[in-house]
């Protein structure tokens, strides 16, 4: 069976990926609240927003997604 992946399929694993990125960013980023002593620079916050963006890449995968189906009919 040859495998199908379309261009939305792409933007969605790129989304998670990404969206998965940014959760352990954020989770490195509030070690702090947790342990005192540690100290991390101030880019982890930033890069902890790596979360949404690839929330909002997943959900431009989905739109994407739908209009090839509706396309499709």
């Amino acid at each position: 069976m040859p495998s199908t992946t379309t261009s939305s399929d792409w933007v969605l694993r790129i989304g998670a990926l990404i969206t998965a990125l940014g959760l352990i960013f954020a989770i490195i980023a509030l070690l702090p609240l947790v342990f005192p002593d540690v100290e991390m620079p101030g880019a982890l916050w930033f890069l902890a927003m790596l979360t949404g963006v690839g929330l909002i890449v997943v959900f431009i995968g989905l739109v994407m997604s739908a209009r090839q189906r509706r396309r499709a009919r």
